[in-house]
């Protein structure tokens, strides 16, 4: 999937209306100049082409009501995980369990906030990792996601806890508190990975 206009995108992103469990429809549209849209309503205009189309399960385990529960998964895309974890020397059962706790194996997974695949990107932060297109791409969403841990694992002097805060609420926010922000979704996020990083340390 192409992205020529990550502006466009990114807005049609910001106003999904995915709310609950329920199935969404997502539809790809190619604008008559060639951009790129992202929506979860038909367009009837003329010249939009409809370039793909797929149901998504509203997926935020960062949030109270995501579906939850501490137990392994066996993933197809454990190989891709065990790759990139290795490549950037991570553990893969470190980043399954984050890729659990993200998205549930979900590559389709798009969040209100606009965070995408697997490993829940936001348009910004996967930019500044090569991945600026294909964002469902489970290989290339997993090896960004995974560079981004990489680099909050070194400013983090390897703290687990530190760098899973600043994955979910942002380096600002351990910066303004001086450590884990003192926010119940974070800090219930941390809990969550870290269980189940320690049942997939059993596992690979």
């Amino acid at each position: 999937m192409l992205i020529r206009n990550l502006i466009v995108a990114t807005i049609a992103l910001l106003g999904l209306s995915i709310n609950g469990p329920a199935v969404a429809t997502i539809y790809v549209y190619e604008e008559p100049n060639g951009s790129t849209v992202i929506t979860d309503s038909r367009i009837k205009k003329p010249g939009y082409k409809l370039k793909k189309s797929y149901s998504s399960k509203s997926y935020r385990s960062k949030t109270r009501s995501a579906p939850y529960r501490a137990r392994t998964i066996k993933s197809k895309y454990d190989a891709e995980i065990v790759n990139a974890a290795l490549k950037y020397d991570l553990e893969p059962s470190f980043i399954k369990a984050v890729i659990h706790v993200e998205s549930a194996f979900d590559r389709y997974a798009l969040s209100h906030a606009g965070a995408m695949g697997l490993m829940q990107l936001m348009p910004a932060t996967a930019s500044s990792y090569q991945l600026k297109q294909d964002h469902f791409n489970p290989r290339r969403n997993i090896d960004a996601g995974v560079q981004h841990i990489k680099d909050l694992m070194e400013r983090y002097d390897s703290d687990k806890r530190l760098s899973l805060a600043a994955y979910n609420a942002g380096q600002g926010a351990v910066s303004k508190y001086n450590g884990v922000p003192p926010y119940e979704e974070t800090q219930n996020y941390i809990i969550k990975v870290m269980r189940l990083y320690q049942l997939y340390k059993k596992e690979i």
